[in-house]
């Protein structure tokens, strides 16, 4: 078993994208594990990305983060590699690259 960690982000739960996309993780052999809907402060998203506080995008990245609710997911998977899995469920961060089938490719705005 692993387990990885996927957030909705906040432009997707307020398209009302948020069943089809966990819809689409399970079917692609994830369990949901835990979840919950909840609005980050920015201390919160600022913790959570400051991997990133460096680059240019750090602000813009909080504040999309906190401009409306997220869902955070625990998934898990029975091989040993549920990260690089997700990565290609997920797609490529520009939706326009990702690959067909992926959640970019499928609900992402361009």
């Amino acid at each position: 078993m692993s387990f990885t960690l996927t957030i909705i982000k906040p432009d997707a739960v307020g398209r009302g994208l948020a069943g089809r996309i966990l819809a689409h993780l399970e079917e692609s052999g994830f369990r949901i594990r835990a979840i919950r809907m909840l609005h980050l402060s920015e201390t919160q998203a600022g913790a959570f990305y400051t991997v990133h506080r460096d680059r240019p995008f750090y602000g813009a990245l909080v504040r999309f983060m906190t401009s409306g609710p997220c869902i955070p997911i625990l998934l898990e998977r029975s091989d040993p590699d549920a990260v690089s899995k997700l990565r290609d469920v997920i797609g490529a961060t520009d939706p326009a690259e990702a690959a067909p089938g992926t959640v970019r490719a499928h609900f992402a705005v361009s």
